[in-house]
């Protein structure tokens, strides 16, 4: 009786164990789209189908009509690296596409996002016409020297500072500026967070400026600004870092990298500094390379980019400041590329003298600090390689 008990018992437990998922719909199904909200542009995802059975995969459009479409939309078994891709919204509103997969006896739905494109926000005193600044006699300055490009300004307020915050010089023909310069310290960077407020620069004409709420459309370029968002937290403040003429497109490994390591010693040097004044640049000799911006606007793409530092210590305890009047300088040069090591020894690798960049670039940097420090403290900053750098 007992051995009976036992074999039945068995058999039940087979019956229930060998029962097939189909059998009492407990099988795999599921959809898996990585990206459920995407920008406006057009682009494309790999998406996957988990299924052990036959299935079909629709898309319900909203009314708008097809907007996208698969590589694949049936099968038998698990489906990885479908295809889907989907157009540029230029409308202003968001439009939304349900995904249902499709099995023997259940349906799965997920719902996908695409933003509309991003309208220019309302200011109503943007110029039509390009309108430059009249220069100051800032330390920072480079000479002002190329006719086809434009001198602006911003200023701001800061505790007890109030006075500039960056100047750029802007290249119309190639809508980025081919350098942004300012004066950096502990007090002019103050305190807050990033702001992320991408929006137009009020002085200059959308035509002149990239317009990069999502991002640019081509290349996988980064959003890199000049002056840095870490260099301006002042609340009001950081968000003028985030105008269209800070911003260039850039490698994302270059910018998120070697750039940012460059960019994070500078504000460590700036704290050591009364003022540390700074030019960053772009260099576009040779430029073949757009990107496109919100608009589909050419945005050119630098061949190089560089940072020119002129330290000012009053009491001259800073490196050879006690022998220049105060002032020591450096200069780093990077071609726009992704393979730098991300490295201090590669950093200075690319460094070199003030004078030594103004050779190699044609330009003349920190045109006014002859006549505030006096020629032969001027000319002895720029031409001597201070080793206090690499300490």
């Amino acid at each position: 009786m007992n051995r009976i008990i036992f074999s039945t018992a068995v058999v039940l437990l087979c019956l229930q164990a060998c029962t097939k998922p189909e059998d009492n719909g407990g099988g795999a199904l599921s959809l898996g789209i990585p990206r459920l909200r995407v920008s406006n542009i057009a682009d494309a995802q790999f998406i996957t189908v988990t299924a052990d059975e036959a299935w079909t995969l629709d898309i319900d459009w909203g009314g708008a009509g097809p907007w996208g479409e698969l590589s694949v939309s049936s099968g038998m078994r698990s489906k990885k690296g479908i295809t889907f891709s989907w157009t540029k919204n230029a409308g202003s509103g968001e439009r939304s596409a349900v995904f249902t997969l499709n099995g023997k006896t259940r349906t799965v739905s997920q719902t996908f996002v695409q933003e509309g494109t991003p309208s220019t926000p309302v200011q109503p005193d943007i110029p039509t016409t390009l309108q430059p600044d009249i220069p100051g006699g800032w330390l920072e300055l480079p000479a002002l020297d190329r006719s086809d490009c434009c001198f602006f300004t911003h200023s701001m307020t800061q505790g007890t500072y109030k006075g500039r915050n960056y100047s750029f010089y802007l290249d119309p023909k190639a809508r980025i500026a081919l350098w942004v310069a300012y004066p950096l310290n502990k007090a002019l960077i103050g305190n807050g967070s990033r702001s992320e407020e991408w929006a137009l620069d009020p002085k200059v004409p959308e035509q002149y400026q990239s317009v990069v709420y999502g991002g640019y459309k081509s290349g996988g370029y980064d959003r890199g600004h000049q002056l840095p968002s870490a260099d301006r937290l002042g609340d009001g403040i950081n968000e003028t870092t985030f105008y269209g003429t800070n911003i260039t497109p850039q490698l994302s490994h270059f910018n998120q990298r070697i750039w940012a390591s460059l960019e994070g010693m500078v504000r460590s040097w700036s704290s050591q500094f009364d003022t540390l004044y700074v030019v960053t640049g772009t260099d576009v000799a040779g430029a073949t390379l757009t990107a496109y911006d919100n608009y589909y606007k050419e945005i050119t793409v630098p061949t190089g980019y560089y940072k020119v530092l002129l330290g000012y210590k009053r009491n001259g305890t800073v490196g050879i400041t006690n022998t220049t009047g105060g002032y020591t300088g450096i200069a780093f040069y990077f071609e726009h590329r992704n393979d730098y090591p991300n490295s201090k020894e590669t950093i200075f690798q690319q460094s070199m003298t003030i004078g030594a960049i103004e050779n190699k670039l044609g330009m003349d940097f920190f045109v006014n600090l002859p006549a505030v420090a006096g020629p032969p403290f001027a000319a002895k900053a720029e031409s001597t390689f201070d080793p206090w750098w690499k300490n």
